[in-house]
């Protein structure tokens, strides 16, 4: 498995690079760090010979970060690591990645997202969305709290619009985990929708032939409020959810802009396309 780790150096891209780690460590990982230089300037001349020497700095800059950083890593792992660093010289970030991660057979990405409010500026606006976007490859962003312990329990938030679809893209990482996949679907109170549970968790764990699959209803007004409470209550490792449902989740945490949810700060979010 190969994982590939944008990196800007900073303190919170260093969280993603131990979460990788060490939630790895029992899998036969290979660690890509990637830092990608750019300068947003006018294309004249001039300024193109400065620009191209100030880049070159930033190059020869980030190869002694690159070297500094895996040896921090290796040292705290004893070693035992397969890892390196690329520093590619592109724009947008989000394309950079994107083109790596395609010509390089990479499995995961693994990225460091901001703080409290991280999940919203995941989905809202920053090179984290952007990636999640354009990727074709499981995304994992990691808010800076973020200290890997175990993952044995993923809360997987659906509208249930491509349930199925959806568990064959997820089941599969569970399983590398022995990881259980909890189902969560939110309806208001006031909802008449009918859902026969047995049903669907006899169909879903007969079609990905995988016993460790839960399926819960919960009611509660708030879609944001429900979820928070799910995954306090399970103390779930991971949230899951699927690109193509982003309007989906646009309206779940576009109404909360002020409010700070409890797993924003320590639960990684998984992201996938269908």
């Amino acid at each position: 498995m190969k994982i590939l780790i944008p990196t800007d150096f900073s303190k919170l891209s260093k969280v993603a690079v131990h979460y990788a780690v060490k939630m790895t460590k029992k899998l036969d990982a290979e660690f890509i760090l990637l830092h990608v230089v750019h300068i947003d300037a006018p294309p004249r001349a001039a300024v193109a010979v400065k620009i191209k020497s100030i880049e070159d700095a930033m190059v020869d800059n980030a190869k002694q970060d690159c070297i500094q950083l895996i040896n921090d890593i290796k040292s705290e792992n004893r070693g035992k690591l397969n890892i390196s660093c690329k520093i590619i010289k592109g724009y947008p970030v989000e394309s950079v990645v994107g083109n790596f991660a395609h010509h390089n057979d990479i499995s995961l990405i693994i990225m460091g997202t901001k703080g409290a409010t991280g999940l919203k500026k995941v989905l809202m606006g920053s090179n984290a969305t952007a990636v999640i976007n354009n990727s074709d490859i499981p995304v994992i962003t990691v808010p800076e709290f973020a200290r890997f312990k175990n993952l044995k329990r993923i809360v997987y938030a659906t509208d249930m619009t491509n349930i199925n679809t959806e568990m064959k893209t997820l089941v599969p990482l569970a399983k590398l985990f022995d990881a259980t996949v909890h189902i969560l679907h939110i309806i208001s109170p006031k909802s008449k929708k009918k859902i026969d549970k047995n049903k669907i968790i006899t169909d879903v764990t007969t079609k990905m032939k995988y016993p460790k699959i839960t399926f819960h209803i919960l009611m509660h007004d708030d879609i944001t409020e429900g979820i928070d409470e799910y995954i306090a209550g399970t103390k779930a490792d991971m949230l899951a959810m699927f690109t193509h449902n982003l309007t989906f989740f646009e309206r779940l945490f576009g109404k909360s802009v002020t409010r700070q949810m409890a797993f924003q700060s320590w639960i990684p979010l998984l992201t996938m396309k269908k």
